[in-house]
């Protein structure tokens, strides 16, 4: 497959000979509710301590962790077999991935965790619009629907919001924007490198680059050292819950991810991960003890369900077209 067709794969439909047994369904389900866990997790420390430092503290504990599972099961010697494209590859999603994270985590320190997560399943869109622009397609009729009922979800969920609301809403926003692309770039390359190396190199250079951006800020301020780089009582004080959140975003939830993909339809993939919001709700009211507001459920449930048949109605378009270029469908 070219890089053309494996990039039209990932933005519309399945990549060549998806197997999807049970395991790839249970991969994205668990990788919807560990993604959950993680904004759970975060949500708390963020009240406290500023995104650089907590994005510092959680990408180093999670190379760690990655390198020990990368270790423990013999795949450090894949390390060396990476191409000189795929590492430039892994550099570039490193710094794509790094905006994204970052205003997610200023987002969710500026919004209640549900509607962070509402705000997040914009990638979906994202990734739709990214295609539209990358490869010339077109809205059919029935995504056009889709994507006009996500959009009066984000005009509900912002609509008479508190003031604090606005400056997370439009970090979100753009996370969202920045994991679209960084998605579907991923997805082009989730059958050529393995997951285990994928995940260990992408939490090492991401917690690399924050380590620079701390530095350059403390730089910048007049009488710090290097060392005041990072906020260290915040980052013991919230130690257990940023240890959490490494483990299960950047560790477990995203090496889940990269087999699901291996083992499912990449739109099945997408469709699954609509649910995260729903987890995270859950989650929230039992944890926190925060529950979304009237106008927070209404939007958020529009927002999903234009997700959904979005995703779906895209996959179906698409596998239309396959057939009628290639003949009858091979039923597996």
């Amino acid at each position: 497959m070219d890089s053309r067709s494996a990039l039209r794969a990932a933005l519309g439909g399945p990549l060549p000979r998806p197997d999807p047994t049970f395991p790839g369904y249970g991969l994205a389900i668990l990788t919807a509710i560990i993604t959950a866990v993680a904004f759970i997790s975060a949500k708390p420390v963020l009240d406290y301590l500023d995104p650089l430092s907590f994005s510092i503290s959680q990408f180093g504990i999670a190379s760690v962790l990655s390198f020990a599972i990368l270790a423990g099961t013999g795949g450090r010697r894949s390390l060396t077999r990476l191409t000189g494209g795929q590492w430039t590859f892994l550099v570039v999603i490193s710094f794509l991935f790094l905006g994204a994270v970052y205003t997610m985590w200023i987002g969710l320190s500026r919004l209640p965790a549900t509607a962070a997560a509402l705000l997040n399943r914009l990638e979906v869109l994202m990734t739709v619009l990214l295609g539209m622009a990358l490869l010339g397609d077109r809205f059919r009729r029935r995504e056009l629907w889709g994507a006009g009922v996500t959009l009066v979800g984000v005009v509900v969920l912002r609509y008479q919001a508190p003031p604090t609301f606005s400056a997370g809403f439009w970090m979100m926003v753009l996370s969202s924007t920045l994991f679209g692309i960084t998605e579907v770039l991923v997805k082009t390359r989730a059958h050529a490198i393995p997951p285990r190396v994928f995940v260990f190199l992408r939490n090492l250079f991401v917690c690399l680059l924050f380590a620079v951006a701390a530095l350059w800020r403390a730089a910048m301020e007049d009488g710090s050292a290097w060392i005041d780089m990072v906020d260290w009582a915040g980052v013991r004080r919230g130690l257990p819950l940023i240890a959490t959140t490494a483990l299960v975003g950047p560790v477990f939830a995203r090496t889940a991810y990269m087999y699901s993909l291996r083992r499912l339809a990449v739109s099945r993939v997408a469709l699954i991960q609509q649910s995260q919001p729903v987890f995270v709700a859950l989650f929230s009211a039992f944890l926190l003890h925060a529950l979304p507001s009237r106008r927070e459920w209404t939007g958020g449930l529009l927002i999903i369900a234009g997700c959904l048949f979005l995703v779906q109605w895209r996959a179906r378009g698409t596998q239309g077209v396959r057939n009628e270029s290639s003949g009858p469908a091979i039923q597996r």
